[in-house]
């Protein structure tokens, strides 16, 4: 069968124009007619997807848990990172009266003085960074040293903190939490059936009871030289500061209840609170007794960084730190409950 080939007016004749066209499709000569573009590689129209990634430019930080112990405290500097350990001095009024008579010489006044001490101790952590691996990140936009230089004053914030509430073990350094001065915590009140003296099983008023009962303790220790005019400072838990959002049938709530009781209440949570052995613990403290203060966070040096070491093809560098750790100058100042 002979198929007859149209010219383009014999085709234009039946209706199929083609402006502008110059010759029909001739299979047979394709493979001449592309010879100069022949692929050697396989057909591709796109690029490598990385390039179609969007970056962000914001850097999330990984959290960590809260730092509050200053919360508590102001930190005060001691010395230097070369002093050994800090002293300071309690003076105690002594003494008695006589009936007066002219020819006795009664009685008797003294000053009894006493002397504390608190160790020192020098904490450090080190950073390095290698050349090639600086190049590398730099390429990614990354400043990798300023990056480590910060990573290394976090973890010395992060142990300060801890060291302020918990003391170092086998030193003569103690926290605020664990001072061996201060008072034994009290238990709250058992309620309900079963007895019991966790927040969760206990009401508005229940909870609130609890804490005027810490700050019972806290007026019988100091004799009542803290009143609730006196500024305050609560410290709990997290988990146990979410109770005193509990409100009675006429909402009114726990912490209601404590600001219309007490002038000026701080609240402060402290994670460490709630990790003690002797479980669930709260703290009513006055920072401040009389004009002095009742504790303090002590130091000799905050952050030193060391000279640059080089290496071969690195750069080394140690960071050091120094605590006395939480110093309790008047433990009557403090009370504590243990068991919620």
């Amino acid at each position: 069968m002979t198929i007859m080939k149209l010219t383009f007016d014999q085709a234009r004749a039946y209706g199929f124009n083609f402006p502008g066209a110059r010759a029909w499709y001739d299979p047979a000569g394709v493979a001449r007619l592309a010879a100069d573009a022949a692929l050697l590689t396989m057909p591709n129209v796109t690029v490598p997807v990385e390039l179609l990634a969007y970056i962000d430019p914001r850097v999330i930080e990984i959290q960590t848990a809260p730092r509050r112990a200053r919360e508590l405290f102001s930190e005060t500097k001691k010395g230097d990172w070369t002093t050994p350990y800090a002293k300071w001095r309690t003076d105690e009024v002594v003494g008695r009266s006589q009936p007066y008579s002219d020819f006795a010489n009664n009685g008797a006044s003294d000053v009894n003085s006493n002397w504390l001490t608190r160790e020192q101790y020098l904490f450090e952590t080190s950073i390095s960074y290698g050349d090639l691996e600086t190049a590398m990140t730099s390429a990614a936009k990354l400043d990798l040293a300023s990056s480590k230089q910060r990573a290394a004053a976090a973890v010395l914030d992060i142990d300060a903190n801890k060291f302020y509430l918990t003391g170092i073990q086998d030193r003569e350094i103690y926290g605020l939490l664990n001072d061996p001065n201060l008072p034994a915590a009290i238990t709250p009140a058992p309620v309900g059936g079963g007895a019991s003296p966790l927040w969760a099983d206990k009401t508005t008023v229940q909870i609130y009871n609890d804490v005027l009962a810490l700050f019972a303790e806290l007026v019988s220790q100091s004799a009542g030289l803290i009143d609730n005019s006196a500024g305050l400072t609560l410290a709990l838990s997290p988990g146990l500061s979410v109770h005193l959002g509990a409100a009675t049938d006429f909402n009114v709530s726990v912490i209601d209840m404590l600001n219309k009781y007490f002038s000026s209440l701080k609240i402060v949570t402290l994670p460490e609170l709630a990790s003690l052995s002797a479980g669930e613990t709260m703290f009513l403290i006055a920072p401040n007794v009389a004009g002095n203060p009742t504790g303090e966070l002590g130091f000799g040096e905050k952050i030193r960084a060391g000279r640059l070491v080089p290496e071969m093809s690195s750069l080394k560098q140690k960071w050091v730190s120094t605590t006395y750790g939480g110093i309790v100058l008047q433990p009557f100042a403090f009370a504590q409950m243990a068991g919620m």
